[in-house]
């Protein structure tokens, strides 16, 4: 501690006490092994990031590791996960951050694991909600397949190992890609009963990758090519699901290789600014205005409102198809070119018009 200088040092004991006073607020002394713990070895590096009733997260510097490496300490209070998280800590798996120690003082249970970079799965989609997009199919794709990978490297082990709480927010997706699982609470229910409920929390999560929300009642409102792998996820008798993670994650991969449906998904939800009745009547005025100096000829004014009419056409157009494509919404030729050729139409209208109104 001498070798920090005077504010680290001041903000590693302000931590410390913080932490001291969360575990004494319960009606617990910290005993020395636990002060050692978090004073000496895996030191909070500021205020909790999550603290609630459950549980309570640090940020901590892992004094006691090679290299002294940035951890996440996870204090879950009144639960004993003890064996669940040695036995994690020994088989060291690459589906779970890797995990530096596991200690149980006073029925509450004190697990450091490496601080990853990235976000949870609830996070990015409460992103896409406020931006108003969704997942793309590719993205999507990979992150239910990786997950597929996860789940089934927990069911390998003999005993599998149970977590009986995958959701969005336990599913952490790493800067580089990586998918990892959070926060573990074993289960005692049968492999092949656990495996059968899972299939049908991944079709829900799936679906509100593609989507932007949860199916209501189990109903499957996504239109595109994973559009059956989701139902057969959500169907409601289990043994109509599918039976295994293996057999759902063969399917993702044939339905991967489908062609997309020629389909205009019911959520689309297109923003009014992107429709060509708005963006049409701005393009038509602008038009006008070419045309008024065109006639008048004033040229460099023409040429400045012709500028900008393309500059303006070629942004429509590009923002369109990028939602489209990010709202997983495909359209046939026809489709796209029929507004197009509706706005050449008026444009040429317009092109006659336009000089008789000029005095």
């Amino acid at each position: 501690q001498r070798t920090l200088d005077t504010n680290t040092y001041e903000i590693k004991m302000a931590c410390t006490k913080h932490f001291c006073y969360n575990i004494l607020k319960g009606g617990f002394i910290m005993p020395s092994e636990k002060e050692k713990f978090v004073t000496k070895q895996y030191v909070p590096m500021g205020e909790p990031i999550v603290q609630n009733d459950h549980t309570i997260i640090y940020h901590v510097k892992c004094l006691c590791e090679p290299g002294k490496p940035d951890g996440i300490l996870k204090m879950y209070r009144q639960q004993n996960r003890e064996a669940l998280y040695k036995r994690l800590y020994q088989l060291d798996y690459s589906e779970w951050p890797h995990i530096y120690n596991v200690k149980y003082f006073d029925g509450n249970t004190l697990v450091v694991e490496k601080y990853l970079e990235g976000n949870t799965l609830e996070e990015l989609l409460k992103q896409n909600k406020e931006n108003n997009t969704v997942f793309s199919e590719e993205e999507a794709y990979r992150i239910m397949s990786k997950l597929c990978e996860c789940i089934a490297g927990l069911l390998r082990p003999d005993p599998p190992i149970i977590h009986s709480d995958i959701k969005p927010s336990n599913i952490f997706i790493t800067s580089a890609g990586a998918v990892k699982l959070l926060d573990f609470v074993n289960d005692k229910t049968p492999k092949r009963k656990h495996e059968k409920k899972l299939i049908s929390l991944l079709g829900m999560i799936f679906h509100r990758m593609l989507t932007g929300s949860a199916p209501a009642n189990k109903k499957c409102t996504y239109e595109g090519r994973y559009e059956s792998v989701i139902r057969k996820c959500l169907e409601k008798n289990p043994e109509q699901r599918y039976q295994s993670i293996s057999e759902l994650k063969e399917d993702l991969k044939e339905a991967k290789e489908r062609a997309p449906k020629n389909i205009v998904s019911k959520t689309a939800g297109i923003p009014y600014a992107l429709t060509f009745p708005f963006q049409g009547a701005i393009l038509a005025f602008e038009w006008i205005l070419i045309c008024f100096f065109l006639k008048k000829e004033q040229t460099s004014a023409m040429c400045l409102f012709a500028i900008a009419f393309f500059i303006h056409f070629v942004l429509f157009l590009a923002r369109r198809h990028a939602f489209f494509q990010k709202r997983n919404i495909q359209i046939s030729t026809a489709r796209k070119a029929l507004p197009l050729l509706i706005l050449a139409l008026v444009l040429a209208l317009l092109s006659q018009i336009v000089p008789f109104l000029i005095f």
